[in-house]
């Protein structure tokens, strides 16, 4: 069986199993924090999917990279994962959990990246301008601060992106002017 299906079949699990519990949003938070910390600390990878290494370790591991203790759907998910043992695609899962859970409750990444720090009051204008565009409930927006854009943004919704960036502006204006110059020679 692919990696892909065995993941979504597992998540699909959870998803519907913590909002019959009413802990969909916490299983969904402890998931995000799970796949950011097994992306960045490769050791935690491997300590997850050791044979050598007991699940009660492993379970205690994981609990305090979620900020010390797993709500109940999470950890009975993890111990029923190294139960079968399926631990090579707890990463994969924590992956598909997340996008499930932004499918069903419509929540969209919203990429900004500006040439200065914005405020919380223009952030969430555009948080409310990405909902609107997108029609989902929620918008998650990740802010950035890239000098080199001189001015303006970069704004990438799902599989959309805006460039009113003054570094992109100024990089048309030097193609056109280049392209008219070959022109004339």
């Amino acid at each position: 069986m692919y990696t892909g299906t065995i993941a979504k079949r597992y998540a699909t699990a959870l998803a519907d199993f913590a909002a019959a519990r009413g802990e969909e949003r916490t299983v969904f938070d402890q998931a995000r924090s799970l796949v950011v910390y097994m992306a960045e600390v490769a050791q935690l990878r491997e300590t997850v999917v050791a044979p050598t290494i007991d699940v009660e370790r492993k379970v205690s591991l994981m609990a305090k990279c979620v900020g010390g203790e797993m709500c109940e759907s999470m950890e009975r998910f993890v111990r029923m994962v190294f139960a079968h043992r399926r631990e090579h695609y707890l990463e994969f899962m924590f992956h598909s959990l997340v996008r499930i859970v932004k499918e069903r409750h419509a929540i969209v990444d919203v990429d900004l990246t500006t040439a200065a720090p914005l405020d919380e009051q223009t952030q969430a204008r555009i948080a409310e301008l990405a909902k609107q565009l997108t029609g989902s409930r929620e918008a998650e927006l990740n802010c950035r601060v890239d000098e080199n854009l001189i001015g303006g943004f970069r704004l990438r919704m799902d599989d959309k992106q805006v460039d009113a960036s003054i570094r992109t502006q100024l990089e048309e204006v030097r193609r056109a002017m280049v392209g008219n110059n070959k022109r004339i020679l």
